[in-house]
């Protein structure tokens, strides 16, 4: 202890810190404990984790949304394909009926 005096001792002149900076144990000022039930843990950690849940729930919603999207885009192109087939089979159908006669 007289070592830790000697060095905060040291700190102090040099630093230029106060009486109050090294004292042993460090001063903290009085608080009540009726200003600390206010709050109940649980709400301090649902605070913090809200906007964190949100945001990956928006990104989670976004991302699903844009895959909807593009699987929409692919069956309406599966589609568009599908009707040329069905026309180009129904024009090879009309050709091969016009050669029969």
């Amino acid at each position: 202890m007289q070592a830790r005096y000697r060095e905060q001792m040291a700190t102090s002149q040099s630093a230029g810190l106060s009486k109050e900076d090294l004292s042993y144990p460090p001063r903290r000022p009085a608080s009540s404990t009726s200003e600390k039930s206010d709050l109940c843990l649980q709400e301090l950690v649902m605070l913090s984790f809200s906007p964190l849940v949100r945001l990956v729930q928006r990104w989670w919603l976004q991302r699903a949304e844009r895959h909807y999207l593009i699987c929409a885009d692919i069956e309406q192109q599966r589609a568009r394909e599908a009707q040329m087939n069905v026309a180009y089979y129904q024009k090879r159908a009309a050709l091969a009926r016009s050669e029969l006669n």
